[in-house]
């Protein structure tokens, strides 16, 4: 059963964030697109802050607990479906699929310049940075536990307080700075900030104080660090025709790669977790270094100015509304 809803979700989740975040940066104003885009970051860190603290409050009543846990997503799943049904594609669709026909096979065009270089830029930015979050969600609970002194509480606990201090870092800082300050300035504090907050597990012994610094400073520079500007640049950054399969291709590469990398997890923290801590640190290090030598300022353009050719072949083709009658 848990193999089973692990893959239906595993696909759902695949179909749904690129055309999620295709329809934020093609419906959102240019000077407005990257705070709208971290609207749906907030509520992505809200959520597993709502079923960690639910879990938690209903831990004692054991597999029924968790059932109602999964019956509350169930009825949050099913409400939103209802509400994506009176969604409509977006203008920039719609004239884009007057001039071009989108098929499966459309996808090549991302292994052609320009689009290869961005494509490439993402993935590894984005899937480095994702190897340490990936690592940070799924173990961190575990090596509080088994490395340190935390109870199950404690761990479950500081692991809801980082998603939290997610949500609060997107909403103070990468809300009101991102659409109209230098995005690559923004993107390598948050960088570098995660870097130190990961450098207090490789140098320091762990302990609670340890633990609550890290959660504190990783969580709240997570909020304008690789998560939220990888939603914002993948959108910019290709073609309304591209736009979803760019970042489903990505978001897949990143994902898998995460999964082959977690199997060894546990045999490296068993060697040793500092040396588990360091390769996460080096991880941050490459993140922020591809991020320092290639990543865009686009705040203030619109999609239209970024990406001009069709733009323009989009205004080509467009139906114009039919002219009423006038009277004489």
């Amino acid at each position: 059963m848990l193999v089973s809803g692990y893959v239906l979700a595993g696909l759902a989740v695949g179909a749904d964030v690129p055309a999620s975040w295709t329809l934020i940066a093609e419906t959102a104003p240019a000077n407005a697109r990257g705070k709208l885009a971290g609207v749906a970051q907030v509520l992505w860190m809200l959520g597993p802050v709502v079923v960690l603290g639910l879990a938690f409050a209903l831990s004692s009543l054991g597999v029924l607990g968790i059932r109602i846990v999964f019956a509350h997503l169930f009825v949050v799943a099913i409400v939103l479906w209802a509400m994506r049904r009176g969604m409509s594609e977006s203008r920039m669709w719609k004239d884009a699929t007057e001039s071009a026909t989108v098929t499966l096979a459309s996808f090549k065009a991302l292994f052609t310049r320009p689009l290869v270089g961005p494509l490439l830029f993402l993935a590894g930015m984005y899937g480095f940075w994702n190897l340490m979050a990936g690592t940070n969600g799924f173990y961190l609970p575990f090596i509080l536990r088994t490395v340190g002194d935390q109870s199950q509480a404690m761990s479950v606990g500081l692991q809801a307080l980082s998603f939290l201090l997610v949500g609060l870092g997107v909403a103070f800082v990468f809300m009101p700075l991102v659409d109209r300050t230098n995005q690559k300035r923004l993107f390598m504090v948050g960088a570098l900030l995660q870097i130190c907050a990961l450098l207090l597990f490789a140098v320091f012994p762990l302990s609670t104080g340890v633990a609550l610094a890290y959660v504190l400073v990783l969580g709240v520079s997570g909020g304008f660090a690789a998560q939220p500007f990888f939603q914002l640049w993948s959108g910019e950054m290709f073609p309304t025709t591209l736009r979803s399969t760019a970042q489903g291709l990505m978001f897949a590469i990143v994902r898998i790669s995460l999964g082959i990398w977690s199997l060894f997890v546990p045999a490296i923290t068993k060697a040793g977790f500092h040396t588990l801590a360091w390769i996460l640190v080096g991880f941050l290090v490459i993140s922020a270094l591809l991020g320092l030598c290639f990543a865009p300022s686009n705040a203030g353009k619109s999609l239209d100015e970024l990406h001009p050719e069709q733009a323009r072949r989009g205004r080509r083709f467009t139906r114009e509304p039919a002219r009423e009658p006038t009277r004489n």
